[in-house]
């Protein structure tokens, strides 16, 4: 009898342990910070420079601070280096499209570990490079999926930016067509990795999540399934799911843990499996309904924002095609602790802010101000409003 009741109290913990992995962490909400502009950047562009990058990331050198510009948006193909202190040009990377260093159809470059390598992926190519300083291919890493993944973007316009740990990349993934037919995206992995040592290609045991309805994760949108930073100092990855509430946190690449983080401006949002189709009316509510993208760790203030478009209505000379475009989109930016409670929550006007093109820097948040619907947008600059974290108070 006494052996049964230990039996039965052990199969209580574990049932109990069960329940609670699937579980949100619900932590309390106190408003404490918001974002406050404190000042303004304008970077140089010439006739060769688009003013619109998927690609740019901020970086330190020698105690100064930099920015990784990808131009590969017309008919120039470069990586501009912008001091953002002098707020000029240190140096231009030329990218070439053909020949022994040729990377052709460049979609997505970051510096790694800074701006004298940087990793780029070729689209139609499929393959990785690593570049050196002037440009030239180190070595080229040919990716060879057979099915398993289909997609590879090192962007921070969706971030999803490539990271490193042990000399291994990983970067995101989106299921293939074979694999959305099975509809058990549980089996399909949210990452790949590559040894940048060896080459070697391989699959976390870190997979698409269920809902705790026990529907699928919703991961056909046009935006991207989920955007995601990785802390390098606490070793720690976090996912923005595009619609949910919660967002997914992982030390290992294996187990993982829930948060709450859902936005004060929006209603609560699950994703699930519908029957999607890809006409007009499906892609323009795809386009027109609220979601959450960018989450972006701020390693200088020890806290993540998470981006939060609110709900829009398209305008009578937008398509739903155009959800690459810097264009009008409300937004707010939410703001986490280190234990990832809500601290705050910053709400923006579509009307003169582009996030997509946002960046974490010394001083603050940098979002960029070349949206088209801004009344003093000028393509020949690149402007970007830096916002600290301040009280609320203040």
């Amino acid at each position: 009898m006494k052996h049964s009741s230990i039996f039965l109290f052990l199969l209580n913990v574990i049932l109990l342990s069960a329940c609670q992995s699937k579980e949100t962490k619900s932590n309390p909400i106190h408003y404490e910070k918001t974002l406050s502009s404190c000042k303004q950047i304008i970077l140089p562009v010439d006739e060769n420079t688009d003013f619109l990058s998927k690609s740019i990331f901020q970086f330190e050198e020698n105690g100064k601070e930099f920015l990784h510009f990808e131009n590969s948006q017309n008919s120039t193909y470069d990586i501009v280096i912008f001091d953002l202190d002098s707020q000029k040009v240190e140096r231009r990377i030329p990218i070439h499209p053909e020949g022994p260093n040729g990377v052709p159809s460049l979609f997505g470059s970051k510096p790694y570990p800074d701006s004298n390598t940087i990793l780029a992926f070729q689209h139609f190519a499929f393959r990785i490079s690593l570049l050196n300083g002037k440009g030239e291919v180190l070595r080229n890493y040919q990716l060879n999926p057979k099915g398993r993944f289909v997609r590879v973007i090192f962007a921070s316009f969706f971030y999803t930016p490539p990271f490193t740990r042990d000399s291994v990349l990983y970067f995101s993934q989106r299921p293939c067509d074979q694999q959305r037919a099975i509809k058990d995206y549980t089996k399909i992995p949210l990452f790949a990795s590559m040894d940048l040592r060896t080459g070697e290609i391989g699959w976390p045991s870190l997979y698409f999540p269920t809902t705790f309805d026990g529907d699928y994760t919703d991961i056909r949108d046009s935006d991207g399934s989920f955007a995601y930073d990785y802390n390098e100092k606490d070793n720690r990855l976090v996912c923005s799911f595009t619609r949910y509430d919660s967002i997914m946190v992982t030390d290992d690449l294996q187990h993982v843990k829930w948060y709450n983080a859902k936005s004060k401006y929006l209603k609560s949002m699950k994703p699930n499996v519908d029957n999607y189709t890809d006409d007009i009316y499906t892609l323009i509510r795809d386009a027109e309904r609220p979601k959450y993208l960018h989450i972006m760790y701020d390693k200088y203030r020890d806290v993540y924002y998470r981006f939060a478009e609110m709900p829009c209505e398209l305008a009578k000379d937008e398509t739903p095609y155009d959800n690459q475009a810097p264009k009008a989109r409300e937004f707010s930016v939410i703001i986490l602790n280190d234990k990832f409670e809500i601290i705050g929550e910053t709400k923006f006007p579509g009307s003169k802010y582009f996030y997509k093109m946002s960046f974490v820097g010394k001083d603050g948040l940098y979002i960029s101000e070349n949206n088209l619907a801004n009344p003093e947008f000028d393509e020949d600059k690149l402007v970007f409003s830096c916002f600290k974290l301040v009280d609320v108070n203040e």
